[in-house]
């Protein structure tokens, strides 16, 4: 989806300053009687509208005008003075700073000449301090647009990073919801399908057909996802932390992993978002176990829940392939779940010990609820 057009950096403002200028000069030309000064105003604005989109070539131009105004009657308003404060300013928020330089040293010594000019014909022995002063104030006027195009520059440029790393946060969260619901289920989908084929067990098709629909689903809410503008919605992580360790247990005990269990505290004292947290990477690591692990094996999962923090701990036998259960940077589903325990203060250790695989998870509670 494109965005809406900028009114500040699109010319919008340019124009709007042009046309205003232009419209007093040309009340003040009418009123002294100088269609000259009118006409040369006019272009003068003309010109610094058309540096929103040809900086150089309208530029230049203004400068040729203002030099117009060198010799010009004392009579006349010279409103078109102010039109190269246009282009500076433009150009400050557009974040054009070369040409914002070069527009304001030119036009700068323009307008001194001007001054030194009219200085000249209406008043011959006026001080020098006089000119010193015009100066300073078309220096300082020029110095706050700078200040001004500068500070909105920022500001934009601040505005892009934020919704560059707005994306790039959405981005990794779809990643990890997808890596934690259609990958790991068609990892499992895997599994089964090549243990039915070497058993040529018929009754293990159904848990397959029932798997391929689960995928579907998740693929159907993925898409769904997608489609939907705003945030991406949260994916269903099932039920409670109790009732997940419960579930992965039985999962493992059913794909050939006995696992001892011990559980020191009450599982329903952490608070909601760390459970959810914490479901997400027990499913992930008993994942790990399922394809990584030494079939047959017995595994153990520790659990310790405080006042202070909550320890879970998965310990398999690696399998005779040697592939260590996840380890590496490439692992993606260890890579997501460190991700997410980050946004709740936590930390995943992995290490391994002989032929055993050790995956650590801790998760400060203090100040949580």
């Amino acid at each position: 989806m494109r965005r809406a057009p900028n009114l500040l950096t699109d010319g919008t403002v340019d124009v709007t300053l042009a046309l205003l200028i232009a419209a007093l000069g040309v009340a003040l030309g009418w009123h002294v009687g100088s269609p000259l000064s009118i006409a040369l105003d006019v272009a003068a604005c003309a010109a610094a509208a058309l540096t929103v989109r040809y900086p150089w070539a309208a530029g230049i131009a203004l400068a040729a005008i203002l030099l117009c105004y060198v010799p010009a009657p004392k009579e006349w308003a010279l409103m078109g003075e102010y039109a190269p404060l246009i282009p500076i300013l433009g150009m400050g928020m557009r974040g054009r700073r070369r040409e914002r330089l070069v527009m304001t040293i030119v036009y700068w010594s323009i307008l001194m000449a001007i001054q030194v000019a009219q200085s000249a014909r209406v008043n011959p022995d006026a001080p020098g301090i006089v000119l010193v002063l015009a100066g300073f104030m078309w220096a300082a006027l020029m110095a706050v647009l700078w200040v001004i195009g500068s500070v909105f520059t920022a500001y934009r440029k601040a505005q892009d990073e934020a919704r560059a790393a707005a994306l790039a946060q959405q981005r990794l969260s779809l990643a990890r919801d997808l890596h934690d619901s259609l990958a790991r289920t068609l990892a499992h989908l895997i599994l089964r399908a090549r243990k039915a084929a070497a058993a040529g067990d018929a009754d293990a098709l159904e848990p397959l057909a029932d798997g391929i629909s689960q995928a579907a689903s998740e693929l159907r809410w993925l898409l769904g996802a997608l489609r939907e503008p705003g945030p991406l919605p949260d994916l269903d992580t099932g039920g409670s932390l109790a009732a997940t360790i419960t579930e992965v247990i039985d999962e493992l005990a059913e794909h050939g992993f006995p696992t001892a269990v011990t559980i020191d505290g009450d599982l329903d004292r952490v608070p909601p978002r760390t459970g959810e947290v914490l479901a997400g990477v027990a499913r992930e690591a008993a994942a790990n176990i399922e394809r990584h692990g030494a079939e047959g094996r017995p595994c153990t999962l520790v659990a310790s829940i405080d006042e202070t923090a909550v320890d879970l701990a998965f310990i398999n036998e690696v399998g005779s392939t040697g592939r260590d259960s996840g380890s590496g940077s490439g692992s993606m589903g260890l890579l997501g779940a460190t991700e997410r325990l980050a946004t709740v203060g936590g930390t995943m250790e992995t290490r391994r010990e002989g032929r055993q695989w050790i995956t650590r998870v801790t998760i400060p509670l203090a100040g949580r609820s």
